[in-house]
């Protein structure tokens, strides 16, 4: 292989094909002439040469841009110092041959819409570079180096593929053996590697996307029922009153028309406002039905049909309109929160609050020399809070709400809907997709103790094995394993499974605690096996005369404490939870001299672990390890009187010395419950006879 390829990865990364000639010496091809020949899958550029063999091609994609480098080349032409031909077969849009320095040529071939692809040939004294444009995926652009550096070609050829060259040692007369080879206790010691950076990745690659739960809710503005099928073959009309236009088109449906001029802000001036909005028509084989609508709703007019009279206006009273009052009690939503939600949309909310009071009188007492009396009241206030969005400026933002007025009562957790009969039907849909239930997770919690110098004694390390975590392998803690024939080697979380219950079965491990936690998404539920040890002593001292008037004493717990907190659940299955394991155990117990004379007190030794945010798929088990405890524990056995003698007493007496590891290993396996209406218990569970008799007895 050509040594350039080889003392420079930028080239590795970036050349897809290269040409490599027989090794000999270095010298420079003559390029004399540039053809191209047309063929079924594209073009072939055919270079024809003098001299030299040697040289080599490298070709680069960038875009949609093909480039080529003929290293020890020369660009000699009859017709100039350079090629270039526009469109020479379809996809390709431009090819140009030109000098890159003194040994060097580049080909540039632009593709019209991707990057064409190119593979070299020889073919005598000929190079050949075939293009083709097959509709591949252009690569992503890679750096491409400025300048070439070459090197000689190696004097034998090499029979490996990818032999790496030996690169000739400079003379140095002050070092007497160059590269000397070290050996340590006979074994010798490698050389240290040049360290290099990984490669990037081809492309960018963003995270997985699961699915998204989505619930539509259809905007229907008002619409005026006329029922009438009649429709209008041409109508045109400029700057027409709207009164008249819908006063026109309400007769040709044999209804009447009730046009209230009330004066508001949005009224033109002059005779315009006397008939509303002007408006201008270019109808053509339209409803009558559909153009009234349409009038209405580019002139902002309300209008309300009952009977055979039709109520228009700016502002309609209350009287005019089809207001409709609805109260939604909710399951799972606050009051508060989906009137907020629904005064975003438009909607004019309020909400009734009620906060506790507390006053405090002081009557003053008849008698001298005697304190008043105080006397405290506590009462309640009830305010009414608006709860209204309004966009400033000139905001085009959808309100679809607007005209909607909404009041919440946080006692009985309810919504009071009042408006328009369609208004009060959308903010319906809105709230039904607002009052989801939480789900919840039931996190079967394992909690083991291992005795981590029993498992070292045959040869194994729970630690080592599993690296301190490990996430990722599904099913329940096995209550049995049954081992067949079955030679293969067993997986991570195999391993891990047979380890543990080897452990257990062999009085190694014990289970300290097996709760399953059942908890809602967003809430946090903790375990906690503890006792309380005297830690430390508080003690009061009097000012004036020293002496000890009170000792209280410190307790705290010493155990298992374990949080779980649950932050999502998403809905394609994975739980998102953090836990937080506190381990503490009591210590020796030490003699501490207070104000209160010596004091017993309890050290306590803790083992705290914080893991974050971790994301688990339902049913999967989450491992959580490396919570390591050491102590060392001396005992002295020794023969009465003769043991306690200076010197000669070690003759008497034995010390022993025993050390114990122990490793709390966390086993967490979290299971979506499934409180739906589709679910087998809860709503529609039907006990057999044997299951309905068991219950029955029990309750007697």
């Amino acid at each position: 292989m050509n040594p350039l390829m080889k003392l420079h990865p930028i080239l590795l990364s970036s050349a897809l094909m290269t040409l490599v000639a027989q090794p000999g010496l270095a010298s420079v091809t003559s390029i004399t002439n540039v053809r191209v020949n047309t063929t079924a899958t594209g073009i072939d550029l055919v270079f024809e040469t003098q001299g030299g063999d040697n040289s080599n091609i490298f070709t680069v994609n960038q875009g949609n841009t093909l480039q080529a480098d003929i290293t020890r080349a020369q660009l000699n032409l009859p017709d100039g110092n350079g090629f270039s031909q526009a469109n020479p077969a379809p996809g390709i849009s431009q090819i140009t041959v030109a000098p890159l320095d003194a040994n060097s040529v580049r080909v540039i071939v632009s593709g019209t819409d991707q990057s064409p692809i190119g593979e070299v040939a020889s073919n005598g004294r000929q190079m050949v570079l075939s293009i083709r444009n097959d509709g591949e995926v252009a690569q992503a652009p890679t750096p491409v180096p400025a300048e070439l550096v070459t090197v000689p070609a190696p004097a034998t050829p090499s029979t490996v593929a990818q032999a790496v060259p030996e690169v000739p040692t400079p003379a140095n007369p002050n070092v007497l053996v160059p590269n000397p080879e070290v050996t340590i206790d006979g074994t010798p010691v490698p050389r240290p590697q040049v360290q290099q950076a990984p490669p990037f990745l081809p492309r960018a690659v963003a995270p997985p996307v699961g699915d998204i739960a989505v619930a539509e809710t259809q905007v229907v503005s008002g619409f005026i029922n006329l029922g009438s099928n009649e429709r209008i073959p041409r109508l045109l009309l400029r700057d027409a009153s709207s009164r008249e236009v819908l006063s026109l088109l309400a007769r040709t449906a044999g209804l009447n028309v009730v046009f209230a001029t009330g004066s508001t802000d949005s009224q033109q001036d002059g005779a315009a406002s006397s008939g509303g909005p002007t408006v201008s028509l270019d109808i053509e084989n339209e409803s009558v039905q559909d153009v009234f609508n349409h009038v209405l709703r580019v002139t902002g007019l309300q209008a309300n049909r009952i009977g055979r009279s039709i109520y228009v206006g700016l502002e309609l009273p209350d009287d005019a309109r089809n207001i409709v009052s609805r109260t939604l009690r909710l399951n799972q939503t606050g009051s508060i929160e989906a009137a907020g939600f629904l005064a975003s949309l438009g909607a004019e909310a309020t909400q009734t609050i009620v906060r506790p009071q507390v006053e405090v009188i002081e009557v003053e007492s008849a008698e001298e020399g005697v304190p008043p009396i105080r006397r405290v009241i506590e009462f309640e206030t009830t305010t009414i809070e608006q709860l209204t969005f309004n966009p400033t400026g000139e905001s085009f933002i959808a309100q679809p709400l607007r005209g909607l007025q909404v009041i919440s009562d946080n006692r009985l957790n309810s919504l009071t809907l009042v408006g328009e009969a369609d208004l009060v039907t959308l903010a319906s849909e809105y709230i039904a997709n607002l009052d989801l239930r939480l789900r919840q997770v039931a996190i079967n919690v394992k909690v083991i103790d291992l005795n981590l110098n029993a498992t070292e004694n045959f040869g194994t390390s729970f630690t080592y094995l599993n690296n301190g975590l490990s996430i990722g392998f599904g099913g329940a803690f096995p209550g049995g394993l049954a081992i067949g024939a079955n030679t293969s080697a067993p997986s991570l979380s195999s391993r891990l499974i047979l380890q543990i219950e080897a452990a257990i079965r062999n009085q190694n491990a014990k289970i300290i605690t097996d709760p399953t936690l059942v908890i809602q998404e967003g809430q946090t539920s903790s375990i906690a096996l503890v006792e309380s040890v005297l830690t430390s002593l508080t003690t009061q001292v009097s000012p004036e005369t020293g002496a000890v008037t009170s000792v209280t004493p410190v307790f705290a717990d010493a155990g298992l404490i374990l949080q779980v907190q649950v932050q999502r659940i998403d809905d394609n299955g994975f739980v998102t939870f953090n836990i937080a394991p506190q381990i503490s155990s009591p210590q020796p117990p030490v003699v501490f001299a207070s104000a209160a004379g010596p004091q017993q007190l309890t050290p306590i030794s803790r083992r705290e672990v914080s893991s974050g945010s971790i994301r688990v798929r339902d049913g999967q088990t989450l491992v959580l390890a490396g919570i390591i405890a050491e102590s060392e524990t001396a005992s002295t056995t020794k023969i009465p009187i003769l043991g306690d003698l200076p010197i000669l007493g070690a003759l008497f007496r034995r010390i022993e010395t025993t050390g114990r590891r122990n490793e709390v290993v966390i086993l967490l396996t979290p299971q979506i419950l499934d409180d739906s209406d589709q679910s087998v218990w809860g709503y529609r569970y039907d006990p057999s006879e044997q299951v309905q008799e068991v219950l029955e007895n029990r309750g007697r």
